[in-house]
């Protein structure tokens, strides 16, 4: 029986205080020492201007070249196999010279990029989703991940929200069991200063049921997914709920200005986002101006234009990851960029990014679950390389899936188990393996076609 089946069967306050010790443990890897000397050092570069950022920025690129020829395997064979130098990546511009490293790439490489110098004691699996459906058990270590937070909270801060302040997280986790049909929806981490509101039993009945236990705790701050966050929204502007908040912010979906529109009238306030990824090798931030910005001392990020419009492939590279450094590496995201090259004071500036779909699988009782959350589901299935959903109707799906491996020897039913743990057992569930998924016209993948 795995940890979630044991979850689901213990009593509410059983739950509550699984999270309790999982929130504990959580605050000891990503807020510990590290945490707090990485954050002093973004906010110290604050005041900079973008010429030192790049400075800095490009300076750190020169060490973490070094250290991938030095010290990972796959780099080392593909510097020397290419004839490549490593003393003449001195800048962003210069990497250009390194071919672009995709998923399927990394997964078939795993070992060989990882780092001989980092000690196998620190280094720890950290699996990853994405807008293909296929997972990534990637390499990193609490160091690596206390500084990633320590960006992400700076831009918070910037946008006036504390990290001893209460959220009410969105997201996509499953902390209320599918089956479970009366309240509490959501659960609570007192360490952490979160209560998890359950997207999966958010529907026009039950969001005045959310909004009461978010009034009851005095929440201030909501995050989470859009398609969540904007759903409870709209229930609420249909029932003429109006519940101010001092900030509500989202992340891993696209949003659109319907959607604002909706979230801004239910909390008074007008969301802001950023862009980040577990792999650490690209970060966007909006400042307090309202505008989207790369952060610079972060991360290399690299704008690829092959249709010569305003529509760029994003491409990054890590400067905070040494145990799996990963360089060029092809985020499989698009973004609407303002103006590569001139920052007018505020770095390069991006106008919004399309790579991640808030498309959704709509179920027989009106809840809706969006793409970011079903990408958890397949992070795990390391024989997926790719995989989409398709709904006709709100009473099945179609699962298409693209294997590594033989039909005969992947594991289905743990696939349709772990669906359901999201999906509920209402939805018939139908899967398809294929020798590849559906693009959109500009090469990208959608994880969730609905044609409702």
């Amino acid at each position: 029986m795995n940890k979630m089946a044991i979850y689901n069967r213990l009593p509410v306050w059983g739950q509550n205080l699984a999270c309790y010790y999982e929130g504990k443990r959580i605050m000891r890897t990503r807020y510990c020492k590290d945490f707090w000397r990485f954050l002093d050092e973004y906010e110290s570069r604050d005041g900079w201007s973008y010429e030192q950022l790049c400075d800095y920025r490009d300076k750190k690129l020169r060490k973490m070249i070094h250290h991938c020829y030095e010290t990972v395997p796959y780099y080392t064979k593909l510097f020397n196999d290419g004839g490549i130098n490593p003393s003449s990546i001195k800048t962003l511009d210069d990497l250009k010279v390194l071919p672009v490293l995709t998923k399927d790439i990394v997964k078939a490489n795993n070992d060989s990029l990882i780092s001989s110098s980092i000690s196998e004691k620190i280094i720890k699996i950290h699996p990853t989703g994405g807008t293909t459906g296929a997972g990534l058990n990637f390499r990193t270590t609490n160091a690596e991940e206390a500084e990633q937070w320590a960006v992400w909270w700076r831009y918070r801060r910037k946008h006036g929200i504390d990290i001893n302040d209460w959220c009410g997280n969105f997201g996509g986790k499953t902390v209320v069991a599918l089956g479970i049909r009366k309240p509490p929806y959501w659960r609570i981490n007192s360490p952490g200063k979160q209560i998890f509101y359950s997207g999966y039993h958010l529907n026009e009945d039950t969001a005045p049921l959310y909004v009461d236990n978010l009034k009851k705790n005095n929440i201030q701050w909501i995050h989470g997914y859009p398609s969540n966050i904007a759903n409870l929204a709209a229930a609420m502007n249909r029932k003429e709920i109006v519940l101010p908040l001092k900030q509500v912010s989202i992340g891993a979906e696209n949003i659109y200005p319907y959607q604002v529109q909706q979230i801004k009238k239910a909390f008074g306030v007008t969301p802001i986002q950023h862009y980040g990824l577990t792999e650490g090798v690209a970060n966007i931030s909006e400042n307090a101006d309202g505008i989207l910005v790369v952060d610079e001392d972060f991360c290399c990020v690299e704008f690829l234009n092959p249709n010569d419009n305003n529509e760029y492939h994003l491409v990054g590279t890590t400067l905070t990851n040494w145990a799996m450094p990963l360089l060029r590496y092809d985020t499989g995201d698009l973004a609407l960029v303002l103006d590569t090259t001139q920052n007018d004071g505020h770095g390069r500036m991006v106008d919004c990014l399309r790579g991640r779909s808030n498309e959704y699988v709509l179920l027989p009782n009106g809840v809706k679950v969006g793409a970011a959350a079903i990408s958890l589901i397949l992070n795990t299935f390391q024989e997926i390389n790719e995989s989409q959903i398709r709904q006709q109707s709100n009473s099945s799906i179609e699962v298409y899936v693209v294997l590594n491996v033989s039909n005969d020897t992947f594991d289905e039913k743990k696939l349709l188990l772990a669906l359901r743990e999201r999906l509920g057992n209402e939805l018939i569930i139908s899967i398809k393996y294929v020798s590849n998924v559906e693009k959109t016209k500009g090469g990208k993948y959608r994880l969730v076609i609905s044609e409702i």
